[in-house]
């Protein structure tokens, strides 16, 4: 009786770890999905989907201002991620815009969450999150700009300094091959 029983206990544990590695690996899973750049804007679509209905719903209630904003604000964030992709390509110099990025993207979803929120509601502090978008705009703005102007630039590794590179290779080979031609030949 006793094999019989260590079996089942062995049975049992090994279905025990099955099942926590199972729920371990689904937990990971979902955590993962929820913090990808696609899960967040199918989740931004849907908010924008949800504040259109809401909108049609009950026009008279809507605040299309705040509405006009939130796609404002998400349409400018797009753009600064576009840009910094295009300038990272390009081997640009970005500076800290790459650190700040996730910030600014983190703060442009939520102001755009609050102003889709605020397109069918009435509150008042409605005029502070359209002034704190506004700021934001303008930041974003700024920094689209700064990395745009940066990803005209020829980039650090490429250009001006690879010819510098190349030139000074030149002239030291050059320097070589002169010092081989004029040294005096040392008799052997």
């Amino acid at each position: 009786m006793e094999p019989v029983l260590a079996l089942v206990l062995l049975m049992l544990l090994v279905a025990a770890g099955v099942v926590t590695g199972g729920v371990v690996l689904t937990r990971k899973t979902v955590r993962a999905i929820r913090a990808s750049p696609t899960a967040r804007r199918v989740g931004e679509l849907g908010g924008y989907a949800g504040t259109a209905v809401a909108v049609v719903r009950a026009p008279a209630r809507a605040d299309r201002t705040t509405g006009v904003l939130a796609a404002r604000v998400t349409a400018a964030s797009v753009q600064l991620r576009r840009e910094v992709a295009v300038a990272t390509r390009a081997g640009a110099h970005l500076g800290d815009v790459p650190t700040v990025l996730p910030r600014l993207t983190d703060e442009a979803f939520a102001l755009s969450r609050e102003l889709r929120r605020l397109t069918t509601s009435t509150a008042d502090h409605a005029a502070e999150v359209c002034a704190a978008a506004r700021a934001h705009l303008a930041a974003v703005g700024d920094v689209t700009a700064a990395v745009r102007a940066s990803s005209t630039l020829p980039a650090a590794s490429g250009g001006v300094a690879d010819d510098a590179t190349r030139a000074a290779a030149d002239l030291k080979a050059y320097a070589t091959a002169y010092r081989d031609l004029v040294r005096p030949v040392s008799p052997s």
